[in-house]
């Protein structure tokens, strides 16, 4: 377990090693270790084919040199497969201790029977005669010329593996000149320090070729990969830049929007309060004042009792006007009412006042609604009602308030004969109210629609927002 948990750890290193490292530096690394794992393996065929074709013109000139001075001496060998002692003296002759024999290290001629090779001729004595195995001469008794390079293993060239130089080592058959049979096999050995030298000079040309090429690709390569890199580095930190502003530009709007709605909601509470304090201003004022004037106006005698009447008749007109203005102005207390029950409210006083019978449909509505939307639905029903009650007297007037979503719609209407067009612009008293009643919605961001048709009775429909705290 702890050698899993050790070995899980290093792959994570590795990983995070891998991650911490640029675009550009995670191309050098893999693309370095492609290219020269496929360079080292091109290096490498390069060379086996250089050798090969040393190998293969060595062949040639050691199959030619074989059948122009071996060939001709083996034409008579003897029935048991040997070679007469004549032509053992002449082969001496030419290569031992002579010129000719100082471009090749030693010669051997086989007699081949079947898988059996003998030695029929060496310059080096004590081999004569002896029997190998060998796959090479096999080979060379088919017609086949065989070129190897420093490969000394087999038993028969144990002398030449006692010498300290490099060796290119040829097997070419011998034909009869008369009948064109092989006779016997021709294997000399060749000095190939030369060539060892001039092979180990390719080798490093083309490994040197190979490797300033790969380095110059890989450098051409890694220049356009770290443009790019540096490119997309700096698009993404501008990409980044850009989402850090959005997000900050969408924080503060926020912000804003919050701020506004708290505005709203307290502008919305302040115009309750002004309208309170203008209807208790006007009730503790012109109210008191007129109600006292009609108190000392009923205790006056005199004869003029026509015109006293009148004048009453006037004040207790005026008296009612303001009282109405007042209880209009004023909210009654809704704050720890329930919205159906603030709602109830407003129908109750409108019955009240108007001596009128309301229907009322109200649904599953919240227990609790923010104060500025309670007040809002409170005004709506009272106002819409009013208009109804003024614009189409002795109508039926209903009242239906439901949630639909995370809105709240109420419904006031009648079925009084309607209107044309429905009255939106100041003007009149009912005008007024409408008015009103759109700026109130509009201040908490709900809409009001008003429908009416000649005939088919009016509808004003109202949609308000729920907010958090409605519930």
């Amino acid at each position: 377990m702890v050698r899993s948990r050790n070995r899980l750890k290093s792959d994570d290193g590795g990983s995070n090693f891998w991650s911490r490292l640029s675009f550009s530096s995670q191309f050098l690394l893999a693309a370095g270790a492609v290219l020269f794992v496929a360079m080292a393996v091109l290096g490498t065929w390069v060379n086996e084919q250089i050798k090969s074709s040393v190998l293969v013109t060595s062949g040639e000139q050691g199959a030619n040199f074989m059948n122009g001075f071996l060939e001709p001496l083996v034409q008579d060998i003897n029935p048991d497969g040997t070679l007469p002692a004549a032509r053992q003296q002449q082969l001496d002759a030419l290569f031992v201790g002579t010129a000719l024999g100082n471009t090749v290290v030693s010669i051997k001629i086989w007699a081949v029977n079947g898988t059996d090779a003998t030695v029929i001729y060496s310059t080096t004595k004590d081999l004569i005669g002896q029997h190998f195995v060998s796959t090479d001469v096999a080979r060379a008794a088919a017609g086949e010329v065989v070129a190897e390079y420093e490969d000394l293993i087999s038993q028969e060239s144990a002398y030449e593996q006692t010498l300290d130089m490099a060796l290119i080592e040829v097997y070419a058959p011998l034909y009869s000149l008369e009948t064109g049979e092989v006779l016997a096999v021709g294997e000399i050995y060749e000095d190939a320090d030369a060539l060892a030298a001039e092979l180990r000079t390719g080798q490093m040309s083309s490994w040197l070729v190979v490797c300033l090429t790969t380095i110059f690709m890989l450098a051409v390569l890694y220049a356009i990969v770290r443009r790019g890199s540096r490119t997309i580095a700096r698009q993404r930190s501008d990409l980044q830049r850009h989402v850090a502003e959005a997000r900050e530009m969408a924080h503060q709007n926020s912000v804003l929007r919050i701020a506004a709605d708290k505005a709203r909601l307290d502008a919305s509470e302040a115009n309750e309060q002004l309208l309170a304090r203008i209807g208790s201003d006007i009730h503790d004022g012109p109210i008191q004042m007129l109600s006292l004037f009609m108190l000392k106006f009923t205790r006056v005698d005199g004869n003029g009792g026509e015109a006293r009447k009148t004048l009453q008749g006037i004040l207790n007109s005026a008296l009612s006007e303001l009282r109405t203005i007042s209880s209009g102005l004023s909210l009654p207390e809704i704050e720890e009412l329930t919205a159906k029950e603030a709602l109830e409210l407003a129908v109750f006083r409108h019955e009240d006042i108007a001596g009128t019978k309301v229907e009322i449909d109200f649904g599953d509505l919240p227990d609790t609604l923010t104060h500025a939307t309670k007040i809002c639905a409170y005004r709506v029903v009272q106002e819409g009602l009013s208009n109804a009650t003024k614009h189409a007297p002795g109508a039926r007037q209903h009242v239906r308030a439901l949630v639909l979503g995370q809105r709240l719609r109420i419904d006031v209407s009648d079925d009084g004969p309607g209107v044309r067009r429905p009255e939106t612009t100041p003007g009149a008293h009912g005008r007024l109210g409408l008015a009103g009643m759109r700026n109130r919605v509009g201040a908490l961001q709900g809409t009001l629609e008003v429908q009416s048709e000649p005939g088919t009775g009016t509808r004003i429909r109202v949609t308000l927002p729920l907010e958090d705290g409605d519930r």
